[in-house]
């Protein structure tokens, strides 16, 4: 998918030849990683807040009986 989108946009870095693609290649990887890492922190920080919620609503349910 790399290899095909690098040709299609003719992106390279650095260098006018084919190792401006290897450059470009493992850059756009390598920044790709990146995103999916933070947005897999992301997803893993929302998740926690909601468990957190969860468990204070039940504590604050438990501990008013009269309702």
């Amino acid at each position: 998918m790399t290899a095909l989108f690098l040709l299609i946009t003719r992106y390279q870095l650095l260098f006018d030849d084919w190792r401006g693609y290897v450059i470009a290649g493992f850059s756009l990887v390598w920044i790709a990683n990146i995103y999916m890492s933070l947005f897999a922190r992301l997803r893993l920080e929302i998740r926690e807040e909601r468990i957190e919620l969860a468990a204070a609503e039940s504590a604050a349910r438990a501990a008013a009986p009269g309702e």
